[in-house]
């Protein structure tokens, strides 16, 4: 009888010692599961011939943006009644490492000196006035601002500099570094936004990236299929300051519950495991 009952409970340990290595083996695999990287521009075949003519648009002044404006001609002294003091000036910025690589970004920190765009779209030049500036161009402003103190007729050969000193967007969501960075060339694709941000992360999806966006007072949301080709030809794929991007995460990606949960199941079952095989050597 007690032999029985021994070789009854080795049975039983062994094959609790087995369902302990398949469940183990279950719960391992589940862990290590990735979701599979969707590569960009999957979608088809990219045409790059109608791909090779392309124009950038030009960016448009709007509210809050704080522009750089420097007036020039060949009497220095006159022509520094024009200029205000540290409009020309860059805009404040730092580098920060980030990444698990240390990728090297800018982001912005403070507002830079220069004309701020009003809530009513205007600024104001010493000697000139007001200006309404809101919907037009670099150029286009330049052109005002010339016609202006061509009027005047107190400078020679006058001509300016305008630059967006506030030329920032704002990247967010699964992607390595999000933040807010500074494009000091004052264009930029959703690529290279990508890009400073770190890409996407395993549990990013490259079709649905929200661009938001604010013309005239007027707020747009717009879906980017980044596996999509067709994206090099899409209005919104150079990006227009105080953009925001938004990756959106795969419903698949287990929250920070769900892993820990994870974590304790699996060295549960460790634990069970270990001990039946010790019982069972020592029995």
């Amino acid at each position: 009888m007690k032999n029985m009952l021994k070789n009854l409970l080795h049975h039983k340990m062994h094959r609790l010692v087995h369902f302990g290595f398949v469940l183990v083996f279950i719960q391992f695999f589940i862990s290590c599961a990735a979701t599979k990287p969707v590569p960009y521009f999957s979608g088809g075949t990219i045409d790059t011939t109608r791909l090779q003519n392309f124009s950038i648009p030009e960016q448009r002044i709007q509210k809050g943006d704080v522009l750089s404006i420097t007036i020039l001609s060949d009497n220095p002294d006159a022509t520094a009644i024009f200029n205000q003091a540290g409009g020309g000036a860059a805009a404040s910025s730092k580098t920060i490492m980030s990444g698990e690589r240390g990728l090297n970004t800018t982001a912005a920190v403070a507002a830079p000196n220069g004309y701020l765009v009003d809530n009513n779209g205007n600024i104001r030049l010493h000697a000139i006035g007001l200006l309404q500036v809101e919907g037009l161009t670099r150029l286009e402003l330049e052109n005002l601002i010339m016609s202006k103190i061509n009027q005047l007729g107190v400078l020679t050969n006058p001509y300016c500099l305008i630059r967006f000193s506030n030329f920032k967007i704002t990247i967010l969501g699964e992607v390595k570094s999000p933040g807010v960075f500074t494009i000091p060339t004052e264009k930029a694709s959703v690529l290279e936004a990508i890009g400073m941000a770190g890409d996407l992360t395993d549990f990013g999806l490259k079709d649905q990236v929200l661009l938001i966006r604010e013309t005239s007072g007027k707020r747009a949301y717009i879906n980017i299929n980044l596996t999509d080709p067709n994206i090099f030809t899409s209005p919104y794929f150079y990006l227009q300051q105080n953009d925001v991007l938004v990756v959106k995460p795969d419903t698949k990606k287990p929250t920070a519950s769900d892993q820990l949960r994870l974590q304790y199941i699996t060295l549960g079952l460790a634990v069970v495991s270990t001990a039946a095989i010790v019982i069972t050597l020592f029995k």
